[in-house]
C-alpha cells in the first residue's frame, strides 16, 4: 500500500494505492488520524488506485469519519474503482459517507 497526500484548496486529498486490509489498515488509520489531528477538516480519500478493501479497511473509514464529525469536519470518498465501489455499496457505506466519482467533485463538496 502506498499513501500520497496533497492539498487542493481547503481539502487534504489522500490517495491510497494497492490493498487496504488487516495488514495495511493500521498504517492508513494512523496517517489519517495524524492529518485530522494536524487540523484538517475537509478530507478527500482518492481511491482511484485502490485495488481491494476489506472490512478492516472499511473500519478505518468509519473511525476517521467519526473523528472528523467530532471536530465538525467532513470526509468524502472519491474515484473508487468498480470493485471497491461495490464493496462500499454492499456494506451500506454509500448511505453513511459521500462518494463522488472524481476527486475534483469531492473537493468541491
Amino acid at each position: 500500500m502506498t499513501i500520497t497526500e496533497t492539498q487542493q484548496g481547503n481539502a487534504k486529498v489522500v490517495g491510497v494505492q494497492g490493498r487496504l486490509d488487516a495488514v495495511t489498515s493500521p498504517e492508513f488509520e494512523k496517517k489519517l488520524a495524524a492529518i485530522v489531528d494536524d487540523g484538517c477538516r475537509q478530507l478527500v480519500i482518492d481511491c482511484s488506485a485502490l485495488d481491494y478493501i476489506s472490512s478492516a479497511g472499511l473500519r478505518v473509514f468509519l473511525a476517521i469519519a467519526k473523528r472528523l464529525k467530532n471536530v465538525q469536519g467532513t470526509i468524502v470518498v472519491a474515484a473508487a474503482q468498480t470493485q471497491v465501489r461495490e464493496i462500499f455499496d454492499i456494506a451500506g457505506f454509500a448511505a453513511i459517507l459521500p462518494i463522488k466519482s472524481t476527486v475534483a467533485d469531492a473537493v468541491q463538496g
